[in-house]
């Protein structure tokens, strides 16, 4: 990727306390009526012009039977599920190596949601919720599928959606050998 176009992603991709800040009037989150999705209704936020959805099921829980299997559709649930808060993530490798004190804050603070393997989820953010066709972005971690997280300021959508009219998604997945293993012929 070229030097320019690298850094303007990364202007757009800045989590919303590197930039300047909208009055706190501005700033106040709104409840949404709750949007129909294929496997049940979702209620959201919005705030300063994005809507955001977090936390939300890609697939059943990969545990027990299905630990060691591709992807399953997850259930469908009746009444509203709450998309405000993000959900776990993947267990962590063991053998991640201390950071350097002074990179230790460069990508914003750490996920402090529970790590376990009920990790498989997306956060969304979008700039509206009408039927205008949008560019969509996925953004998945870093972390050499050992380590790391779609929910940290440093993956939140807010400013892209915001400044590039886009869809923004970001994916917890399985990682290490909870997803890569293969035990098939």
């Amino acid at each position: 990727m070229k030097p320019l176009a690298l850094a303007l992603l990364l202007g757009l991709m800045a989590p919303a306390p590197l930039v300047a800040a909208p009055a706190p009037e501005a700033r106040q989150e709104k409840s949404l009526a709750p949007v129909t999705t294929r496997d049940g209704a979702v209620e959201g936020v919005s705030r300063d012009g994005v809507t955001r959805f977090l936390g939300l099921p890609y697939a059943a829980p990969p545990v027990g039977r299905l630990r060691w299997m591709p992807p399953q559709p997850p259930a469908s649930w009746a009444g509203v599920r709450d998309a405000v808060e993000y959900r776990g993530h993947a267990p962590q490798s063991p053998l991640r190596a201390e950071k350097r004190p002074e990179l230790a804050t460069t990508l914003g603070p750490g996920d402090t949601t529970p790590e376990g393997e009920d990790c498989l989820s997306l956060n969304t953010w979008t700039p509206g919720l009408d039927n205008a066709r949008r560019p969509v972005m996925v953004w998945l971690h870093g972390g050499a599928f050992a380590y790391g997280s779609g929910n940290r300021a440093v993956t939140a959508g807010e400013n892209l959606a915001r400044r590039g009219d886009a869809v923004v998604v970001s994916v917890n997945h399985r990682l290490n050998i909870l997803g890569y293993l293969h035990l098939g012929e």
